[in-house]
């Protein structure tokens, strides 16, 4: 049965190769991570990143996991135009998705437009921007967190999972292959048709990426705090509503592999009773914090936000529904990233409670 599913999505591609070297494209926290356990893996890796992190890389960064620190020293360049592609060559973009179009294009201008594309992103829409300009385009849902507040120091608190399809949908080779790589480096990876109604799943996660960032919580306390966890619910209930609306699937069938299923995870936050006051004390290098979050403290201008609740915020205004919560996240974290305001603005509760009475007066 599953040799018959598979073999309906399986695509022949120009060639069956196995990847020969791994071109990270935005090596910070996600590609920085997820290159260097490629390379203690004993694989061919390059690094493109912002000039600060490619000297770090260049001069020794350490890879926190699990207890564990990794050490890592590679070759890091500052553009695409500094590697000397070659056949074998398959290039992971782990830029964000506000950077992605600029990207893409400085990567087109300097290589072949058959070279393997894979998008690691949060979002749904780099593979479309990616697809463009190059022939073989590739998803990956990755499930990891991966902070680095510092360019020396990747930590990894939580998530090892990475799935990888051809995009839009369906699995060749090169896809297995890729799986095959990432599982020798300690990733839970598998090779699946159905990676972009994964992404869209996470795309709902990650639609609380602003909501952390707004309140200044991490992860581990956000789950811990009742007044959190409702907030959170009913962002994601907000996003599933619009996208049944829009008949987008955001989670494979039912009997297929995958990391993530979205209305089990926000099932099993609205099922959690215990909290717990120990993860408002969480040690730093514990604490997960969404990439969002990671932006704005390090004064950065630019966020994805745009991407993910804009997302649910313009397919809603196309359906004709409305997105409170959503489009209040987007509003403000647009305010706080324009005006430098640093993450804790307002509480769960002072939060929530702005939104509903937004909700009060646009009915009156």
């Amino acid at each position: 049965m599953y040799r018959r599913r598979r073999n309906r999505y399986y695509r022949k591609t120009m060639s069956n190769e196995k990847p020969e070297r791994y071109i990270i494209f935005g090596a910070g926290a996600i590609g920085a991570a997820v290159g260097g356990l490629l390379v203690k893996a004993g694989k061919a890796v390059e690094f493109i990143a912002r000039p600060q992190y490619a000297e770090a890389l260049q001069r020794g960064i350490t890879i926190k996991q699990e207890g564990k620190e990794i050490p890592l020293q590679a070759n890091a360049v500052t553009s695409a135009a500094q590697i000397n592609y070659k056949k074998g060559d398959v290039v992971f973009i782990a830029v964000k998705s506000q950077v992605m179009a600029e990207a893409i294009e400085e990567l087109a201008a300097v290589c072949d437009t058959s070279i393997p594309v894979v998008c690691l992103q949060n979002g749904t829409r780099n593979e479309e921007i990616a697809r463009q300009h190059f022939e073989r385009v590739y998803a990956a849902l990755v499930l990891m967190s991966a902070v680095q507040l510092e360019p020396q120091t990747v930590t990894m608190p939580r998530g090892r999972s990475i799935a990888v399809g051809l995009y839009p949908q369906g699995v060749d080779e090169l896809s297995r292959y890729m799986a095959e790589d990432l599982q020798q480096a300690g990733f839970d990876a598998l090779a699946s048709a159905y990676v972009m109604a994964m992404k869209w799943g996470k795309l709902i996660a990650n639609l609380n990426n602003a909501t952390h960032t707004i309140t200044g919580y991490w992860l581990e306390r956000g789950l811990a705090d009742p007044q959190m966890r409702r907030l959170l619910i009913a962002v994601r209930e907000e996003g599933m509503r619009v996208l049944d609306a829009a008949a987008i699937a955001y989670e494979p069938p039912a009997d297929e592999p995958s990391p993530l299923r979205i209305t089990e995870w926000t099932n099993r936050i609205r099922q959690t009773q215990k909290n717990d006051p120990e993860a408002a004390t969480l040690p730093e290098e514990l604490r997960t914090h969404a990439s969002m979050y990671q932006d704005l403290v390090l004064g950065r201008r630019t966020h994805e936000a745009e991407f993910l609740n804009g997302e649910i915020v313009a397919l809603g205004e196309k359906l004709g529904l409305s997105t409170p919560y959503n489009s209040t996240l987007l509003e403000i974290i647009n305010r706080m990233f324009s005006e430098g305001i640093k993450p804790g603005l307002y509480t769960p509760a002072e939060l929530h409670t702005l939104i509903e009475e937004r909700m009060e007066r646009k009915k009156k």
